[in-house]
């Protein structure tokens, strides 16, 4: 949908004789803008709306997506986000993820939107806040849902993993797990989902849901030099493509088995060292690492 121009966008707010004039996309996208700006919409010009059903399955399912992103720009988006659930556009905009059949599910869903105003973390952050928006969502559905929405792959998986491994990640108890979560996903995705485990515990106030704080153990090992995640290992992926590595799989597992290695022995994490390592390693132990990685990392619905 090409986009409105401000002068449009107002008169059809004034104007519901010039919003039946809009093609279907415009008018959810005036409506939308209605909601954003007054956290309601104008009567005459919804109630038109509901008389075009017939033609909704014109709008893509990319343009839906995009009014759920502009209801979370805003910067205090829970007045905005209870009004697009109430005219039924959460359920229009994102059908897979409809209806929230779990009970508790549906309270945390409820939950996240009257409590949004008071995401402390990364709130300028669009990717961060639909993850967070949509935790309460079955996780098939949500993946499907930004896959309809041409999100690209890269953004599906961070999504997606920030919510499927949610669990896993507040029960890490013990440092020997919590290197494990580091050494798996890496540095920048544990701090990602550290942030996104305290925003749900924020906003849906749920104490089952409390993660454990971890985050000071984890500055403390990066401060130590202890390598947790491949960035850290002194033997770069080229140099393991060099000693014999045929495919992304078999470097991933290497890396992999390395990482495990250091992290038990932060000394060996010398090129030479590490080098010696991976010509020692058999066949057999690489193709078992692949299988475990993915295993690992593998979201199973």
């Amino acid at each position: 949908m090409e986009k409105l121009s401000e002068k449009k966008i107002s008169r059809a707010l004034q104007d519901t004789e010039f919003f039946k004039t809009l093609e279907p996309a415009e008018m959810m996208y005036v409506l939308v803008s209605d909601i954003i700006l007054r956290g309601d919409v104008k009567k005459s010009n919804f109630e038109y709306w509901l008389t075009q059903e017939e033609r909704w399955p014109e709008i893509s399912a990319e343009d839906r997506m995009d009014q759920v992103l502009r209801v979370l720009e805003d910067e205090s988006p829970s007045a905005a986000l209870q009004a697009f659930q109430k005219v039924g556009f959460m359920r229009f905009c994102m059908p897979r993820c409809f209806p929230i059949r779990k009970l508790m599910d549906k309270k945390t869903f409820y939950s996240i939107i009257d409590n949004f105003n008071q995401l402390e973390y990364r709130r300028d952050d669009l990717p961060f806040k639909l993850a967070v928006l949509m935790f309460s969502f079955d996780p098939l559905a949500t993946e499907e849902t930004l896959y309809d929405a041409n999100f690209d792959q890269d953004a599906i998986n961070w999504i997606c993993n920030l919510i499927y491994f949610y669990m896993e990640f507040i029960r890490l108890n013990t440092p020997k797990k919590l290197k494990a979560f580091v050494g798996k996903f890496g540095k920048d995705f544990y701090f990602d989902m550290n942030d996104y485990a305290w925003a749900i515990l924020k906003i849906t106030k749920m104490r089952e849901l409390k993660p454990l704080k971890s985050k000071d153990h984890v500055l403390s090992w990066i401060n130590q030099g202890v390598p947790l995640d491949a960035e850290d290992l002194e033997l770069t992926r080229e140099d393991i493509l060099e000693a014999g590595a045929e495919s992304e799989d078999e470097v991933t597992a290497i890396q992999q088995l390395l990482i495990e290695h250091c992290q038990k022995k932060p000394l060996d994490n010398i090129r030479e060292l590490e080098l010696s390592l991976v010509k020692n390693l058999t066949q057999k132990e690489i193709d078992r690492t692949i299988r475990r990685v993915r295993k690992a990392k593998e979201r199973r619905y």
